[in-house]
C-alpha cells in the first residue's frame, strides 16, 4: 500500500469525561474543610439547596451504611473547637507591656526601646546594627547601647540578641547559679559543642569529660529562640472524615456528617417547578437548578459512600494496627483495596488524600495506613512504622555510656529476620528526631 492521504470512516471507543464526571472526581478529592466551602459555595448559587443551621453538625459522625454502630448524642451543642485556647499576646505587646512598668527611663531612650522592640524577627533576634538604629532613631550610639541593655534586661531573657552566641549568653548570665565554664563554651567552642567533640574540649581546656557532659546540659536546657512562643500562626483545624471505634469484638466505622447530610433540595421550589410547568421560562430555570442540585447531592453521596468502603478496607486488612497499636501496621498498596473494592486505584487514591480518621491511637490521615514495607526472611513484609517503633523501643533502653550505633542497631533487625541496611536505620532515626549514638552518649 503507497503512503498517501484521505478521508476514512473508522469506528473507536475511547472515555471521555464529562463535565459531570469531572465534578465528581473533584469533589471526592476535596478535603473535608475545602468540601465544607465547595457547599456554602453550592448553596449561595443554587437557590433550592438548603442547609441545616446545627453547629454540632459539623463535629457528629453518624453509622450511615454500617449496621449495629453507636452515633454521637444529636442533642450535643458543645462546639469542641471553642474551648482550644488561643495566643494571642504578641512577642511586642508582651515587652512593651514590661517596658512601662520601667521608671525613670528619658523618652528619646524609651522611643529607641520601642523602636528596636518593633524590629525584632519572630525568633526575638535583633537584626538591624546598632549603627542604623542610631541613625534612624537620631540619638548617639552610647545611648542606643543603653536602649539595648534595657531591651535585654526583658523576659524572655536573651531577646534582643545579634546572634545566637549572645542570646546564650544573656541567659547564663540570669541563672541563679555561676557557670564560667558554660559561658567560655558558648563564646569560643560553640562549634566544638555542636560537633559534640568532648575529648577535644578536655585536652584543651584541661576539664574533665563529667564537667564538659555537665555544661552540655545547662546549654541543652537553654531557648535558641526565645522569641518563638509568641509566634502566632493560624492554627489549621483537623476535622476527621471518619471516626473508627471499637463495638463489642469488631471496630466500626463512622462516617462525618459535615456533608450531604446538610444539604437537602427545598420543597418550596418542587412544588414551584410543578405548579408553572406552563411558564417555559422559569420551569427551565427551575428544572436547570433542580438537576443541578439533585447531582450535586449525589456526588456527595457517593463520596461518602466511597469514603465509607475503602475506610471499612483499610480496618479489615489492618485489623492488628486497631488492637494493637503502630507496631502492628503492616505493608499495603493502594492497589490492594483498589482490587478488594473492584476499582481504580486512583479511585482509592484521591478517597484517601488529605482525609482524615479518628482512632482508639489517635488522628491519622487516611495515606497513613498504607506504608512501604521491607522484606522478612520468612517471606513476610514488616512495614517501616514497625521498624521505627523497634528502633525507638531499643534507644529507649540503650544504656548511656554505650549507646547503639546505626550498624548495631541494624545488626538487631536482621536478628529479627528484618534486612536493612545501616543507612536506612539512619533515615528512620531522623524522621523520628533521635540523634546520633555521638551525640546521645554520657559521660
Amino acid at each position: 500500500m503507497r503512503p498517501g492521504y484521505g478521508m476514512f470512516q473508522q469506528q473507536t471507543t475511547r472515555m471521555q469525561i464529562t463535565p459531570q464526571l469531572r465534578k465528581a472526581i473533584t469533589i471526592l478529592k476535596l478535603t473535608t474543610p475545602e468540601l465544607l466551602e465547595v457547599i456554602q459555595q453550592e448553596v449561595t448559587e443554587n437557590p433550592v439547596l438548603e442547609i441545616a443551621e446545627n453547629k454540632s453538625d459539623a463535629y457528629n459522625f453518624t453509622p450511615t451504611f454500617f449496621r449495629g454502630a453507636k452515633s454521637t448524642d444529636p442533642n450535643n451543642d458543645n462546639d469542641p473547637l471553642l474551648y482550644i485556647a488561643s495566643n494571642e499576646v504578641s512577642l511586642e505587646r508582651h515587652l512593651k507591656e514590661q517596658l512601662g512598668f520601667i521608671k525613670k527611663i528619658p523618652p528619646l531612650i524609651r522611643h529607641t526601646v520601642s523602636f528596636m522592640i518593633g524590629n525584632l524577627d519572630h525568633n526575638g533576634f535583633l537584626r538591624s546594627t546598632l549603627p542604623e538604629i542610631s541613625e534612624v532613631c537620631k540619638i548617639e550610639l552610647a545611648q542606643v547601647e543603653r536602649a539595648l541593655r534595657i531591651l535585654q534586661s526583658l523576659e524572655p531573657r536573651g531577646i534582643g540578641a545579634r546572634d545566637l552566641r549572645e542570646c546564650l549568653l544573656l541567659q547564663v548570665q540570669a541563672l541563679a547559679d555561676s557557670f564560667p565554664l558554660v559561658s567560655l563554651l558558648i563564646k569560643k567552642h560553640l562549634n566544638d559543642i555542636a560537633n559534640y567533640h568532648i575529648h577535644k574540649l578536655t585536652m584543651l581546656l584541661h576539664v574533665s569529660t563529667q564537667e564538659i557532659q555537665a555544661a552540655i546540659d545547662v546549654i541543652k536546657g537553654l531557648n535558641p529562640r526565645p522569641g518563638a512562643a509568641f509566634h502566632i500562626e493560624t492554627v489549621h483545624y483537623i476535622i476527621p472524615e471518619v471516626s473508627i471505634e471499637k463495638a463489642g469484638e469488631q471496630f466500626v466505622v463512622l462516617l462525618h456528617q459535615a456533608a450531604s447530610s446538610r444539604l437537602s433540595v427545598s420543597g418550596y421550589y418542587e412544588r414551584m417547578a410543578a405548579e408553572h410547568s406552563d411558564n417555559n421560562e422559569l420551569s427551565k430555570f427551575l428544572s436547570g437548578k433542580l438537576h443541578a442540585a439533585k447531582f450535586f447531592l449525589k456526588c456527595l453521596e457517593q463520596r461518602r459512600r466511597t469514603i465509607f468502603q475503602v475506610t471499612q478496607a483499610i480496618v479489615e486488612e489492618q485489623s492488628d494496627f486497631f488492637w494493637h497499636g503502630n507496631a502492628h501496621l503492616k505493608p499495603m498498596t493502594l492497589k490492594q483495596i483498589a482490587v478488594k473494592l473492584g476499582v481504580h486505584e486512583s479511585t482509592v487514591s484521591r478517597a484517601t488524600a488529605g482525609k482524615y480518621a479518628q482512632t482508639p491511637w489517635g488522628i491519622y490521615e487516611l495515606k497513613y495506613f498504607f506504608p512501604s514495607g521491607l522484606r522478612m526472611d520468612i517471606g513476610e513484609s514488616a512495614s517501616s512504622e514497625h521498624v521505627k517503633s523497634r528502633i525507638k523501643t531499643w534507644i529507649s533502653e540503650e544504656n548511656p555510656r554505650k549507646p547503639y550505633s546505626d550498624q548495631k542497631l541494624s545488626d538487631f533487625m536482621k536478628k529479627e529476620g528484618i534486612s536493612i541496611s545501616r543507612r536506612t536505620i539512619t533515615k528512620y532515626r531522623e524522621e523520628l528526631g533521635i540523634s546520633s549514638s555521638v551525640r546521645r552518649k554520657r559521660i
